[in-house]
């Protein structure tokens, strides 16, 4: 059976660079030997892969629930449903994760990175659980976790292979 992939939430408020981090923290852990896995939520919003028109859109618009495109190069399955972040952790880890990065999921119970942008901000690092780190746009944010500047990728990096190792043996 697979070891269980470490997994890491990024969460902060709508423009607080998570996007942006992720997909500069996802090269040094894949040139590390990491297989990494993201998941983003998207809280509210109806979002669409499909483009309208294409095969797979004319499959969902006609009802199916479950619907699959492969390649010689990649898969995806959309699934007019939605999925909770454990489930979705499990199909990554059946998928080979080694790192789960998710992007949101402010209430789950995974080890957490907080990203703070504006003063008004700081207000989440007393209602989240799980926090392991702060991530700040100005120096002198005052935490009780380890804190990284939002341009350290390589900190943030190192930091996060530490708290992999330690949780998961790797």
């Amino acid at each position: 059976m697979k070891q269980q992939p470490y997994v890491l939430q990024l969460v902060g408020y709508s423009n607080s660079g998570k996007t942006t981090l992720l997909t500069k923290l996802i090269p040094l852990f894949e040139q590390s030997g990491l297989r990494v896995g993201v998941v983003k939520h998207d809280g509210g919003h109806d979002f669409e892969v499909d483009q309208p028109g294409k095969d797979t859109w004319r499959y969902r618009e006609a009802g199916a629930t479950l619907v699959a495109i492969t390649s010689a190069t990649k898969t995806a399955i959309v699934e007019q449903r939605p999925t909770t972040l454990p489930q979705l952790v499990e199909r990554l880890t059946q998928a080979g994760a080694d790192l789960v990065l998710v992007e949101g999921f402010k209430r789950e119970a995974y080890p957490k990175l907080v990203l703070i942008r504006k003063p008004e901000d700081h207000e989440l690092l007393d209602t989240l659980t799980s926090i392991v780190g702060v991530i700040a746009w100005e120096s002198g944010t005052a935490s009780k976790w380890p804190q990284f500047a939002i341009d350290d990728t390589q900190a943030i990096h190192l930091y996060v292979k530490q708290q992999m190792a330690l949780s998961t043996g790797k």
